[in-house]
């Protein structure tokens, strides 16, 4: 039997000095300081923030679609355990657990919490809020793999369906958020949940009005009051900063950053963060079938030069997961830019440039392929590959759709640049088995590797993060050896704000922002 505590107090305890848990991860100290060196002021109390996000869910309800992130970005919604800015697990409204064998794990929930109007949140509650979410929605019902839940006091038991390794990161993703269950309550608008900060108002794809939740178990905020602004544009959202319109945002354009940066009044803290601008190659196009094809177009690609055109908003990707993972970057043998190489890898496929028009062919018929993207902001990024592409011969043309989903459900693509979030719990397992797993739902580029998926279901039977660890960076190995995708670039995650805000803490996970440490100094 396989026995696992986490003690939690005398962690909390340790961290109390420098970190304050909260809804969404934990807030930097009062000694951090603003773009021009100034040192933060003492905290107002009862102040008012004005925040921008990129995004917003349709809705408030962490069991619709992707719309916990957005929760759980305003401060709003908590789930039992966190991710922190080193990717390893921390306790949040679970005290500490117990894993009893491979597939049970006892949770204990922390005294002392209630939801927003005042109820105790027990074990009872934590189950209804998670039959809630596996009965609305089938992502919830797959990624932690409940079996049953059984409840008493402020334990709760999960039995999974099957040995998983990746159980407690999996409960970490904002949609398991823990929300007051009971008929007649607005999920959509004005859920009731735990965070230190409760809904008063919303307006979809505008703003979400909270207000300070004074029993918040972790400590009440100093902000009584936040409005969120759903700003999408990246150079709008650092406009409405400068105009002081906003004071926290989250991200701005990569070409503004210098201008923030340079500027004493702002200050930005950023992080490597764990999404990644990745092209993904369909394996039922002939000519991408053949792995020398695949890594003749990774071999053509200047990774470098892609970080120059884009700024001090991304950094090199060349594999699967960021260099600040605990995954191995240093010791893989990455893409890189080899432009020798390419051309021996598309004659080894049988590749030449036979009517002299720069571009190779086979049996007459050229290379060539259609590369689709949705967002606009990759342009100048994609352009840069399709130049760099025909350097090797290759001809890549570039097509902007406005649904990059319904590409990707019809297979009806060559190529499709992207972004995953790869880390998005904190484990990678996730992003490997939905990604590239044989026959998964998210695979939609017919990926097979008999071997990978070998690898992916021993990370369902491990549990030290040791093993986890080496199973993961052989599976890296495989996928870079394999040229099953091309890891363009990674995105930092950049939070601006005013000189006045202080005690904000950058996160590589983008749907950690708003905690209750966040404040204003007077």
């Amino acid at each position: 039997m396989v026995k696992r505590k986490l003690i939690t107090l005398v962690l909390i305890l340790a961290l109390a000095g420098t970190m304050m848990l909260a809804g969404c991860g934990s807030s930097s100290s009062e000694d951090s300081t603003a773009a021009g060196g100034q040192p933060a002021g003492e905290i107002a109390q009862d102040s008012h923030i004005n925040a921008a996000l990129y995004w917003f869910g349709t809705s408030l309800d962490p069991a619709e679609e992707y719309d916990g992130w957005t929760t759980c970005r305003a401060g709003i919604t908590e789930t039992l355990v966190t991710v922190d800015k080193n990717y390893e697990l921390q306790p949040l409204l679970a005290e500490s657990w117990e894993q009893k064998d491979d597939v049970t794990w006892v949770m204990h929930i922390r005294e002392g919490v209630t939801f927003h109007d005042g109820t105790p949140v027990d074990a009872a509650a934590v189950k209804a809020s998670f039959e809630r979410v596996m009965e609305k929605q089938e992502r919830a019902k797959d990624s932690a793999k409940i079996k049953s839940m059984e409840a008493e006091g402020q334990d709760i038991t999960f039995v999974t369906e099957e040995p998983f390794g990746a159980f407690l990161s999996s409960i970490s993703e904002p949609m398991y958020s823990v929300v007051k269950v009971e008929d007649g309550l607005d999920y959509a608008n004005a859920p009731i949940a735990t965070g230190p900060f409760k809904v008063t108002g919303f307006k979809v794809n505008e703003t979400i009005d909270t207000e300070r939740y004074d029993g918040y178990w972790n400590g009440p905020s100093s902000v009584k009051t936040m409005k969120i602004t759903c700003i999408e544009e990246d150079s709008t959202r650092g406009l409405a900063l400068q105009s002081g319109e906003q004071d926290v945002v989250q991200r701005v354009a990569n070409a503004d950053l210098p201008n923030f940066q340079s500027d004493s009044n702002f200050q930005v803290v950023d992080t490597t963060g764990a999404r990644v601008r990745i092209i993904i190659p369909n394996m039922q196009n002939k000519f991408l079938q053949d792995v020398n094809v695949r890594k003749a177009i990774a071999d053509s690609i200047d990774y470098d030069s892609l970080v120059k055109i884009l700024g001090e908003g991304v950094t090199n990707a060349q594999a699967p997961f960021p260099k600040t993972s605990p995954y191995g970057y240093d010791e893989l043998d990455k893409q890189a830019y080899n432009p020798g190489e390419a051309a021996e890898l598309l004659k080894k496929a049988g590749f030449t440039d036979s009517d002299g028009n720069g571009f190779v062919d086979k049996d007459g018929e050229e290379l060539k392929l259609t590369l689709t993207y949705q967002m606009t902001d990759y342009t100048s990024m994609l352009e840069a590959v399709q130049s760099m592409a025909k350097e090797c011969g290759i001809n890549i043309e570039l097509k902007l759709t406005d649904s990059i989903e319904a590409v990707e459900e019809k297979k009806d693509f060559d190529l499709i640049c992207t972004n995953w979030q790869v880390l998005s719990t904190g484990d990678p397992q996730w992003f490997l088995e939905n990604m590239y797993k044989t026959g998964a739902q998210n695979n939609c580029i017919s990926y097979s590797n008999e071997e990978l998926d070998g690898i992916i279901n021993q990370l369902s039977t491990a549990f030290e993060p040791e093993d986890r660890q080496k199973l993961t960076i052989e599976a890296e190995k495989i996928l870079l050896a394999d040229s099953a995708s091309i890891y363009l670039v990674g995105e930092n995650n950049f939070v601006l704000a005013n000189t006045k805000v202080q005690n904000i803490t950058p996160y590589p996970i983008d749907y950690y922002f708003v905690d209750n440490g966040m404040g204003i100094s007077k």
